[in-house]
């Protein structure tokens, strides 16, 4: 655990870690915040108002043994999105709290940007190693490293070449294997 106390960390607590999870939540239910802020944003057929609050001074009530030592604030932040059902032709609304926890004091507004950059690099990469390439059914064992390299390089070659549909583009090429010499930036 001395990463802790070199690194400023902020990790999202989940639902498989209990303790420290109602510890956090009651934190938040019986506790002023610090600081919060609010944002909104429209796109992609759906309209999201976030709502992140930090809290810092009641620490001594986690006692988690292996967290408490470490927490310095406790971030709470809710989204209420409102979804358009292209079938329907309505919108459905969907809320959920997400809590994480921090080694260092932070305030609300630089703890929402950093939370949205993580999910945009969960969106944007690990997603996509995900779901098109399949990167967690991969029964390879032995040295995996070597096919993350080349699920790497095969990414990049696509993004180089502003490849949005990635998945598209990988059935494009499996119909026509000749198409991957139309990229401009191979290398």
């Amino acid at each position: 655990m001395k990463i802790w106390k070199k690194k400023k960390l902020i990790i999202q607590v989940k639902d498989n870690q209990k303790e420290l999870l109602q510890a956090c939540m009651d934190i938040i239910r019986f506790s002023k915040p610090e600081s919060c802020c609010q944002t909104s944003g429209k796109g992609r057929n759906r309209i999201e108002e976030r709502s992140t609050s930090v809290y810092h001074d009641q620490m001594q009530f986690v006692c988690d043994k292996q967290w408490s030592g470490y927490v310095e604030s406790v971030i709470c932040v809710e989204r209420k999105t409102s979804v358009f059902n292209t079938k329907e032709k309505i919108y459905k609304d969907r809320s959920e709290v997400a809590v994480y926890i921090a080694n260092y004091k932070v305030d609300a507004v630089q703890s929402n940007s950093l939370i949205r950059k993580h999910w945009y690099i969960e969106n944007k990469d690990h997603h996509v190693r995900d779901e098109t390439l399949r990167e967690d059914g991969s029964r390879i064992r032995v040295n995996p490293e070597n096919m993350s390299t080349i699920r790497s390089f095969a990414l990049n070659i696509l993004r180089k070449n502003n490849i949005e549909n990635i998945k598209g583009e990988l059935y494009e090429n499996s119909l026509d294997f000749y198409n991957l010499y139309s990229y401009k930036q191979f290398i």
